[in-house]
């Protein structure tokens, strides 16, 4: 694991006046990278947005399921709007994207409201998301404003772990496919027999998330790559 994490990790643990979720996250040891994915604690998680742009646009909705054992726990599927700040327009190609309407998002809690319950659900698990370079500045500016501290903790990208399989066609039957790190999540998920609902639905897509971690999981561990720090060298 990135020991440059842990050791901001460590540090923002002097940081006062810390809620108890926060220095629970950050205390909390990460799974071993030598111990079976199996044997793993993962949540899937997918942010809606006003945008791509982490300097300007918000998230707008949540939506995180847990992953133990190698099956997902649908009793701990979680999801919230979030209401973005005052005067932020939400755009109407964003809206087209999402449905996220702003009469709805008016009457969501803030995001400074809903982040302790959302850390609360991390503690000592990685993150799994699809395509991080999207989801990860989000909350890395997030968690910074709210508490001083970056979103440190282990990620592994579902769209990474299908582009290693679309970089290898004799292992994905693709053969002549074009290779990217960006793959969209639902068409990767309609490959792999994944029933795709609503997409842009933050629990959905979380969902998505977890199934389409579960099957490209299981066909790394049927190679002989089954450990969790097999999917963090080639989905990070």
């Amino acid at each position: 694991m990135d020991q440059l994490m842990h050791w901001r990790r460590r540090r923002a643990l002097g940081l006062a006046n810390l809620p108890p979720a926060v220095r629970s996250w950050l205390a909390a040891p990460w799974p071993p990278s030598d111990g079976l994915w199996r044997q793993t604690p993962f949540t899937a998680l997918d942010l809606e947005t006003s945008g791509l742009d982490v300097r300007k646009d918000e998230i707008l909705a949540i939506g995180t399921v847990d992953i133990d054992e190698g099956r997902i726990r649908m009793e701990t599927a979680w999801s919230t709007l979030v209401s973005p700040s005052p005067g932020h327009v939400v755009g109407v190609p964003s809206i087209r994207i999402h449905g996220l309407l702003p009469q709805r998002l008016s009457t969501a809690p803030r995001l400074q409201d809903v982040l302790p319950a959302l850390i609360e659900r991390l503690v000592g698990r990685v993150l799994v998301v699809h395509v991080a370079e999207v989801d990860r500045p989000f909350l890395d500016r997030a968690f910074k404003a709210a508490w001083g501290c970056g979103a440190w903790m282990p990620v592994l990208d579902t769209a990474r772990l299908s582009a290693w399989f679309d970089h290898h066609p004799q292992l994905n039957g693709r053969r002549g496919a074009e290779a990217s790190p960006l793959r969209r999540l639902g068409d990767i998920a309609k490959e792999l027999g994944v029933p795709v609902g609503r997409q842009h639905d933050a629990l959905e897509d979380a969902m998505i998330c977890a199934q389409v971690l579960l099957a490209l999981a299981s066909r790394m561990e049927s190679m002989g790559m089954g450990t969790l720090g097999a999917l963090l060298k080639v989905g990070t």
